[in-house]
């Protein structure tokens, strides 16, 4: 397929499962500020700080730190037109890139794509936000699974089908780690935190029926870095990527044929034969930075394989306008 087809169609899916995820960090850090009464006003302000700090939006947060921190920094993730990664821009891009692959995705995934879109710039979106934040999450929320299961049933799982899981896995594995990024930078973790890292990845259930209620931190860092079966794990991840790319070269899974696979395939390796003693060795702050420069690199790899085919562009510069962009929307 057409390589801008390919990087649009990508996009498209990481965008949409990044808004799905900062909807979902959104809500649980509300709900955690509303329901601690023992939070001081200053640890609170701190969660909201290390959600941005992790989530790299607190460089362009400057104008947001006057005033009620809390509001302030959740509307600033969620509808400001001056975060490039809020929940809003997010659903922009993702409308923008699926607008230019209109013949490649069904008629139903570009209508609710569209509805989101428009709902988020109009003045109900804001109302819904002031009066019911969390129920404007969950219209998020809602509109991520739905698009998901949009992708599943009704485009053909061709390499454009593809190309839209690998994104979802490349993003959704990222920010489990930034979910276990936040845990590292607290001090001392409690119950309240460690299940609040749960539920912002949907694995509270999960968690409780595969540890039997066995509640603390390292086995909430086993679930959402080795689970086998969990859908948001970074093991499972990086399986279903390994996949998508071999399904879209062709090579057998045991080889690799171009440097994304060779890295996805030996940092799920890596995963495979790794354990939470490994990671407390490592330390979990120094082992998550690892895996998010390891699916840094992967991200570029895919770019320069299949959208800017190196071999056909021989002698452009790497750090080119395109080339620039796509690392920072990385």
């Amino acid at each position: 397929m057409l390589s801008r087809d390919a990087n649009s169609l990508y996009w498209l899916s990481r965008y949409i499962e990044r808004a799905e995820n900062l909807a979902r960090l959104v809500d649980v850090k509300r709900y955690d500020a509303l329901d601690s009464g023992r939070s001081s006003a200053e640890s609170d302000d701190l969660a909201w700080d290390t959600l941005m700090r992790v989530t790299c939006t607190d460089e362009h947060c400057e104008s947001f730190k006057t005033g009620d921190q809390k509001e302030d920094v959740g509307s600033f993730i969620t509808l400001s037109e001056s975060n490039p990664d809020s929940i809003r821009q997010c659903i922009s891009n993702a409308r923008e890139n699926g607008r230019m692959v209109r013949d490649q995705i069904s008629e139903e995934i570009w209508l609710e794509l569209n509805r989101l879109h428009l709902f988020l710039r109009s003045r109900e979106a804001r109302n819904l936000w002031t009066r019911r934040p969390d129920a404007f999450c969950k219209e998020v929320v809602d509109f991520c699974l739905l698009f998901n299961g949009l992708i599943d049933s009704t485009i053909l799982h061709n390499e454009g089908w593809r190309f839209v899981q690998i994104g979802k896995y490349l993003e959704r594995a990222d920010k489990t780690t930034r979910v276990l990024d936040m845990l590292a930078l607290v001090e001392h973790t409690d119950r309240l935190q460690i299940a609040s890292a749960l539920r912002s990845c949907s694995g509270f259930s999960a968690f409780r029926y595969e540890f039997k209620g066995d509640f603390n931190m390292e086995n909430a860092v086993d679930f959402l870095l080795f689970s086998q079966s969990f859908p948001r794990s970074v093991r499972y991840c990086l399986r279903q990527l390994d996949r998508q790319l071999h399904g879209i070269s062709g090579t057998p899974e045991d080889g690799f044929s171009n440097e994304a696979e060779r890295l996805t395939g030996s940092l799920l390796a890596r995963m495979n034969y790794s354990s939470v003693e490994s990671v407390w060795a490592q330390g979990l702050r120094d082992y998550v930075d690892s895996l998010q420069t390891q699916f840094n690199k992967i991200g570029q790899e895919i770019f320069e394989i299949y959208v800017l085919l190196p071999q056909e562009f021989r002698g452009v510069v790497k750090e080119d306008a395109w080339q620039v962009q796509w690392q920072q929307q990385q």
